[in-house]
């Protein structure tokens, strides 16, 4: 059994639950989310908790068992980062260190895009994906907010991923909490 699935999940009063054979119906303040359960996953809703445990059946092969007990933490989880991000949404905000580092939010055909300024001979135009919200605060400052946190965290890779930070002078693309281990340059 997962540590983690031993635990119960508090709901808050704002989140309506529903449980539809295998699915879990989830509604909230900022969006609706619908979780698809594994079979072997059994889930006890009360008022204000969820609990998960695994159910067990019997195996046409032989005499063993198959579980979820694998599965248990995995959907324990995925049901609480879910009604974390319809209740309060996932946010990650990035810095732009540089000279000449500028970032931008451009609307192209009903669409948004990211328009980064990164040292190199062009412009990259990042399209945003439906159910993000990027903001920048500053023209160095970047912020992604949404209510799924792989997509939000997904979405600050890839704006990472093009120009990483590097050791020597600390420019490039850095999370907001991230230290750079910087390495002395050449001596004389």
């Amino acid at each position: 059994m997962s540590n983690l699935a031993r635990q119960s999940i508090k709901v808050p009063s704002n989140i309506s639950l529903k449980l539809d054979g295998n699915s879990l119906l989830l509604s909230g303040p900022l969006s609706k989310a619908i979780i698809n359960l594994h079979i072997f996953i059994f889930i006890d809703v009360n008022t204000n908790k969820i609990t998960v445990s695994d159910k067990l059946l019997p195996n046409s092969l032989g005499n063993k068992k198959l579980d979820g007990k694998a599965l248990q933490g995995s959907t324990f989880a995925l049901i609480r980062q879910h009604i974390l991000g319809i209740s309060t949404g996932f946010r990650k905000q990035l810095n732009l260190v540089g000279v000449g580092y500028r970032a931008s939010i451009k609307s192209k055909d009903s669409k948004q895009i990211l328009n980064l300024k990164l040292g190199y001979s062009h412009k990259i135009d990042l399209p945003i994906p439906a159910g993000l919200k990027v903001i920048c605060l500053k023209p160095t400052v970047i912020s992604v907010y949404g209510q799924d946190k792989q997509n939000v965290y997904q979405m600050a890779a890839t704006i990472k991923s093009y120009k990483s930070p590097e050791p020597y002078k600390g420019k490039g693309i850095l999370y907001q909490d991230e230290k750079i281990l910087r390495k002395e340059g050449k001596r004389s």
